[in-house]
């Protein structure tokens, strides 16, 4: 059987895999009745979306227990090698970084003094360029070859 065996309630650790998506679920259920306590109209269906939205990316980047209680202690859908709690979740934790109950050693890596890694800096460029085929596209890939002749990521 893969995965380990989940640790009791009276562990101390008990859990530690799931509070960064804890705290994010917490954060978007505050921001969907924030959403649904609006007026009926545009706006509150806009509030509405984006958490829908936001929720649905974030399932897509949840660890989980088996049915026979074993926990993953990994990310449903990224690589092992992303870290855990995933690279993906830790950075949605970062919407709340001023929440009293944020943990700062969610994102250490991308909050340090000197700044983002290198590959989170190549990551935020991507972004801002609207994704891997705009940033492609600006010639400004690194000497990246196309993505469909091997490269994936910067």
């Amino acid at each position: 059987m893969s995965g380990m065996v989940y640790l009791g309630s009276d562990d101390p650790d008990f859990g530690w895999e799931f509070r960064a998506e804890d705290f994010v679920y917490a954060r978007l259920r505050e921001e969907m009745d924030a959403a649904t306590a609006l007026h009926e109209g545009s706006a509150r269906d806009a509030a509405v979306a984006r958490v829908e939205s936001l929720r649905l990316a974030v399932v897509q980047h949840s660890c989980y227990v088996t049915n026979d209680g074993y926990s993953q202690a990994r990310c449903f859908t990224c690589d092992a090698a992303c870290g855990f709690p995933c690279s993906t979740m830790r950075y949605f934790t970062r919407m709340w970084r001023h929440h009293p109950e944020y943990k700062p050693g969610w994102n250490t890596e991308l909050d340090r003094d000197s700044g983002p890694s290198d590959w989170q800096q190549d990551m935020l460029r991507v972004a801002a360029r609207g994704g891997f085929r705009n940033d492609f596209l600006a010639e400004r890939a690194q000497g990246q070859t196309s993505p469909s002749k091997g490269d994936r990521v910067t």
